[in-house]
């Protein structure tokens, strides 16, 4: 799950297109801003490691080392994945609110980046890749405790990522507080208040 899809607003606005264009204005309104509340709470969330709550399992030393330089990549886990968070309300009838990795500006690599790390994955250990480890941990002090970590066992096919939730946390914790905001932001913004 790339996103996470408010629905059942259809209903209201079938009662609003009887009450006419400025209250479907409204709704369009309070529906966009509690979106962008969403977006960047879920920046935030993931960039703590922890969206809804559920915190991330914590890269291993191997995930960390990784990307060809020597030094450590902190233990932050897809906290890069926040860039491509965003909103989109479109333009159709009934009115939608979609957050996450959504809409026509994320780019299709960053949904499968999603996509990815939220399910799990295998990635072979090959060769190459072996003997990279095995370079790594020849060039380290014999009495670091992270060495052992870097020579491979001749049995290992393949390192298994698991699944990180990102979206199903987060709806799960939001989705009562959203609707609610919507109410209150539509209600405002029927009453002329800014929101």
């Amino acid at each position: 799950m790339l996103d996470s899809k408010l629905i059942g607003l259809k209903r209201l606005q079938k009662t609003l297109k009887t009450a006419g264009a400025k209250n479907e204005k409204a709704l369009s309104t309070a529906v966009k801003v509690e979106g962008f509340r969403l977006m960047r709470l879920l920046k935030k969330q993931i960039q703590a490691g922890a969206p809804g709550g559920a915190k991330f399992a914590p890269l291993t030393y191997l995930s960390r080392l990784g990307g060809g330089g020597s030094r450590m990549r902190p233990n932050k886990p897809l906290r890069r994945l926040a860039v491509a968070v965003r909103y989109h309300v479109p333009k159709q009838s009934p009115i939608e609110m979609h957050v996450g990795w959504t809409g026509p500006r994320v780019s299709k690599s960053w949904k499968r980046i999603a996509q990815m790390h939220q399910e799990g994955f295998d990635r072979p250990m090959t060769e190459s890749r072996r003997r990279y480890f095995l370079f790594k941990g020849a060039a380290m002090s014999k009495r670091s405790a992270a060495r052992k970590y870097l020579f491979i066992k001749p049995g290992t096919t393949q390192f298994k990522t698991p699944g990180r939730p990102i979206m199903e946390p987060f709806w799960r914790s939001e989705k009562d507080r959203a609707w609610r905001n919507i109410r209150r932001n539509y209600q405002l913004k029927l009453r002329g208040q800014r929101i």
